[in-house]
């Protein structure tokens, strides 16, 4: 889609350079990705600054409470038009966006009822694949930001139907929270002493994410 009359400044990221910059995002501050109560039930990567540390969950009966990790690969964005493959329950949208990523779900399962924090890692590595949108939230004239929202997630070999619904509710609210820490300002985005009012956008088509807008 081209410029209108009231537009003079298109903004584009292609799907490589956006992919790029999350992995380079995830690479650097990698406790994004991952989160666990305890080394004693997730060890690797072995730097305590690539976690995020959690609580444990408390139950009656169990000491100290339950430890559990989850583990995220970093993903990996596909913009519409579709060129990477979806399971048939999801389909892109124009305007939407489709995300690969891996996910780790471990429990510190205890054989001793009065033994806290004892036990063996007991998990699971499960493919996901989701579909979003891009979400834009401008705080001023030239000022604003471009995240992402998950809108359905699928996990593929789940028996039975029940339990997989329930893993993808989990892994969808937990793979929200991960890439609401991801958001791309577009107050950079400058033509000498100009910035960008964004009129319309963002657009994902073309296998780019596209902001219209005019200079101020």
């Amino acid at each position: 889609m081209s410029l209108t009359e009231s537009e003079n400044i298109f903004a584009g990221l292609n799907e490589q350079g956006l992919n790029t910059i999350l992995s380079a995002v995830f690479t650097a501050r990698p406790r994004l990705l991952n989160y666990r109560t305890s080394p004693s039930v997730a060890a690797v990567p072995a730097s305590a600054s690539s976690w995020t540390a959690l609580p444990t969950i408390a139950f009656p009966g169990v000491p100290g409470g339950i430890d559990y990790a989850v583990r995220f690969s970093v993903p990996r964005v596909d913009l519409f038009p579709q060129s990477q493959p979806l399971p048939p329950a999801l389909n892109l949208a124009v305007g939407q966006f489709s995300l690969q990523t891996e996910v780790d779900l471990i429990l510190l399962c205890s054989r001793s009822a009065d033994r806290e924090g004892s036990g063996k890692p007991v998990g699971v590595r499960l493919g996901v694949a989701a579909t979003g949108q891009p979400v834009v939230q401008v705080t001023g004239p030239g000022t604003g930001t471009v995240s992402f929202d998950l809108l359905a997630v699928e996990i593929v070999d789940i028996t039975p139907d029940p339990l997989e619904s329930l893993v993808e509710c989990l892994v969808l609210t937990l793979l929200r929270a991960v890439l609401s820490s991801v958001a791309l300002p577009f107050e950079s985005l400058r033509a000498g002493a100009f910035s960008l009012n964004l009129l319309r956008g963002p657009e994902t088509e073309d296998d780019q994410l596209k902001l219209y807008g005019a200079a101020v």
